[in-house]
This record gives C-alpha cells, structure tokens and sequence, in this order.
C-alpha cells in the first residue's frame, strides 16, 4: 500500500513539475532588444567552415548551421530519425550544439529533440509560444528541463529576435499566433557572406501571406520548402518574393501524403530554381565560401 501511493505521489509531482515548466515558458516573453547574440561569442579559433545541411529524416525536417565551430539546429526530425541523426552530428565532430530552434511542436520536427539533448551539450533552445494542446509538448518540456538543470537558455520567439552562429546571423522573420499549429512554425531567415537561407517550417498560405503583409525583403538565394513540398504551403505569390535560386524539400521516399505535390514542383521549376530532395540526394549540404554558395549531396 505505501509503495502504491509513493507510486502515485512521484506521478503527481511528475505532472506538478510539467505543469509549472509550461506555466513558466507560456509566461516568458522576449523583447525584440534582447539579442540571443549574447549567447555566443565567436569561436576561438576559427575553422572558416559556413554550410547549411538539410540532414536527410525521413518524413521530416532537421537543418544543421555550422561556421566557425559554431553549431545550430533547426528543428530535430522525426523520432525513428533521432539516433541516426546524433551519428550523423558525432562524425562531423559536433560536440556542443549552440542554439536548438524548433519551428512548431508536431512530431516530425520535435521527434528527434529528446535524442540530440541527450546525447550533446545543448546551450541555447528557441521554441514557438507553446498550447498545452500541442502534439510535441511533452518533447519541449523534457527539453526545458534539461536545459535548466544545465544552466541553458531557454527562449520564446518574437519577430525581430536574432542571433548569430558564428559568421551567419539568424533572425525570426515572424512568430505568429494560430490555432492551426503548422501556421504558428517560426519563420527564419539565416545570412551570411550576402547569401540568405529562408526557413519557415510547415507554415501554410495563410501564413505565408500574413508574412507577405510584413513588407519585408524576403528574397533569398536557399529556400526549405514549406511543409516537405505540400500545396496548403508555398503559395505562388510569396515564391515569386522568394525568388530563390536553390531549394531544399525534406521529404520522406514514397510518404504517405504524396508530398512533395507535382503542382509545387512545377511551380518551383517555373522559378528556374534547382530542386534539391532529401527523399532522392539523402543529405543536402550548401557550402557558403567567399560569397559563393555551393551545393553538396549525399547521393
């Protein structure tokens, strides 16, 4: 009998705990003044490495930026995907990941996080408002909490946010509120050495118009297709503001959805824009060297 309520005593302080680490997050609100740049100082040494990879998840989405040893990810892939996804970071000597930035909460973004922050020293995590109702709430809390026993940020996005990782900096185009969770992902837009790699997770058209009404300058030579390369995301409109010269789908090999949709793949083609798959190339890597953006692929 005592161990049963011992049992039950751990379970509610277990629930206690979540409960007040989300009460904690959903409260804390960042000024666009605070710049996450503080968070890391340039490397030592610099190794004058800048790429972008779009780490191959299956049905899913996992983006490493990495410049003078300094390392983020944008959101971790799929659970299936989190293993392979730490090998992967282990053989390119990744150690410590400076910043984690999840776009939304669904499980093929989040799915992967629990894996990376325990297997790496992870010092910053930039999360979306968060609704008790989302899919990958228990992933960012058991996230959270890491991170503050180790003395990590933890940090709610806002538009104008930035930061830098090494030589790229990255700044949060838009963070906008939506019952729909996909058009609540973090819009970001990372630049280094002139070129702009734009990401906005699944964000659908509804977004991707609201972000158009910003009046920001929105082209950018790297473009991660919206939602794997879905037609509820990457309206025609807010492509031709893009105007992008490459872009990368993270997209699982015959998916359930059908993703990416033939209608975007033309448009995107009308574009002029080469079209790079993780379903078909694996790994997909742009290096930035003097101005100039080169593409490496797995396949």
């Amino acid at each position: 009998m005592k161990t049963k309520v011992r049992n039950i005593r751990r379970k509610l302080i277990s629930i206690i705990t979540a409960f007040a680490c989300l009460l904690a997050l959903l409260s804390l609100v960042v000024g666009k003044e605070n710049l996450i740049s503080c968070f890391m100082p340039a490397a030592k040494e610099k190794t004058e490495a800048h790429f972008v990879q779009f780490i191959d998840v299956g049905q899913g989405d996992c983006v490493l930026i990495s410049s003078n040893g300094r390392t983020a990810l944008i959101d971790t892939g799929t659970y299936s995907s989190g293993n392979n996804t730490c090998i992967k970071l282990n053989r390119l000597g990744i150690k410590q990941i400076d910043i984690i930035a999840i776009s939304h909460l669904h499980s093929d973004h989040t799915g992967g996080l629990e894996r990376v922050v325990d297997n790496f020293k992870v010092k910053n995590l930039l999360l979306p408002t968060l609704s008790t109702q989302s899919e990958g709430l228990n992933s960012a809390l058991y996230a959270i909490n890491a991170l503050t026993k180790s003395g990590g940020g933890v940090y709610t996005a806002v538009q104008g946010m930035n930061f830098n990782v090494g030589e790229f900096e990255i700044t949060v185009l838009a963070a906008f509120e939506d019952e729909n969770e996909n058009n609540r992902s973090l819009m970001l837009m990372a630049e280094i050495q002139g070129k702009k790699f734009l990401f906005t997770g699944d964000a659908e058209k509804k977004a991707e118009r609201k972000l158009l009404e910003e009046n920001l300058n929105l082209d950018c030579d790297v473009y991660k297709s919206g939602h794997h390369g879905s037609n509820t995301s990457n309206d025609e409109e807010f492509l031709r503001a893009l105007s992008p010269d490459h872009v990368a789908i993270s997209v699982g090999q015959d998916n359930m959805y059908g993703h990416p949709h033939d209608e975007i793949i033309t448009r995107i083609q009308d574009l002029d824009a080469k079209i790079y798959r993780t379903d078909i190339k694996g790994d997909i890597t742009f290096v930035v060297n003097n101005g100039e953006i080169s593409a490496k692929t797995e396949k």
